[in-house]
């Protein structure tokens, strides 16, 4: 929650400065008494566009780096930052003001700063516990003619829209609640819940909660390729070799997933497609997969 807060005043922060610097390139006379000097320009603004462009980069700067949620450059941009409002507050005492109130502005903002770069400094992320991945084989292609799975789906593990064209496929909420894209349709899962996936037809899961699925997935015909990608999946996120989302951090990991998986992209990914086909014959001719397999591949 205070890592928000701070979050929320530094965007605000951000903003401002967007503000101000949008001003000085609008209406530059009335951003310099807010700024708190004035002197007689004769028509040339050249150093108000200049500080206009200089406070808009910086605010777009803390704006992207809190939307990107990347605290320590934040904090870095903000301590570094500190240098303007102090030399703004120079400037603006050195022309020998009888009040304090037109240095008010950029003392608050070389305060703010500097406290909120402080603060995300010290205020350390606390690292998520490790949860553990499991997949179980039930019923595997190679004594049936369907693959029977039960596997866990982490918080917040997604796959990407796609779909297969050598299977369907079942899922089976066993606990927890599971989102699924089926075509244009979006379902909210819960347990006892299931849904058919036809072959070639789009689909996506998402776990946005905080607590883990156990789904049961059954793939009709089965198909020992894809129970493989399971498993190495597994060992993958269980190694801390795939992120929280459940995705190969190795690109080789990656496409040697997705080809097992018989995962078709959908949109702009499929451009990608080719790259990752080209990895996974390569990765195999390298031996990857067999390494992968060894390692991984008894569920």
């Amino acid at each position: 929650m205070i890592r928000k807060n701070i979050s929320a005043v530094a965007w605000l922060i951000g903003l401002g400065l967007v503000f101000i610097g949008l001003r000085f390139l609008i209406a530059p006379e009335k951003a310099e008494i807010s700024y708190g000097i004035q002197f007689v320009e004769d028509g040339d603004y050249s150093f108000h566009y200049i500080k206009g462009v200089r406070d808009l980069l910086s605010g777009l700067l803390i704006c992207t780096f809190v939307w990107a949620k990347q605290r320590k450059a934040l904090a870095i941009a903000l301590l570094l930052g500190t240098m303007v409002p102090s030399v703004d507050l120079v400037i603006v005492l050195s022309h020998g003001y009888t009040t304090i109130a037109p240095a008010i502005p950029h003392i608050c903002a070389l305060v703010l700063c500097f406290g909120l770069g402080v603060m995300l400094l010290i205020n350390k992320t606390r690292k998520p516990i490790k949860q553990h991945k499991t997949v179980e084989v039930v019923r595997s292609a190679a004594t049936g003619e369907e693959s029977v799975i039960e596997m866990t789906i982490l918080p917040h593990e997604k796959t990407p829209l796609h779909y297969h064209h050598l299977f369907s496929e079942t899922f089976e909420i066993l606990s927890g609640n599971l989102i699924v894209g089926k075509g244009k349709n979006m379902l909210q899962l819960t347990c006892g819940d299931s849904v058919l996936i036809e072959r070639n037809e789009r689909h996506y899961f998402h776990n946005k909660s905080n607590k883990e699925c156990k789904i049961k997935v059954t793939i009709r015909p089965g198909n020992t390729n894809f129970e493989h990608s399971l498993l190495i999946a597994k060992g993958l996120a269980n190694d801390n070799l795939a992120s929280s989302t459940g995705i190969p951090k190795k690109l080789l990991d990656l496409a040697l997933f997705i080809y097992l998986n018989n995962a078709n992209m959908i949109g702009f990914q499929k451009l990608a497609q080719p790259f990752f086909s080209y990895l996974a014959k390569n990765a195999i001719k390298k031996g990857r997969l067999q390494e992968l397999l060894r390692t991984y591949g008894k569920g």
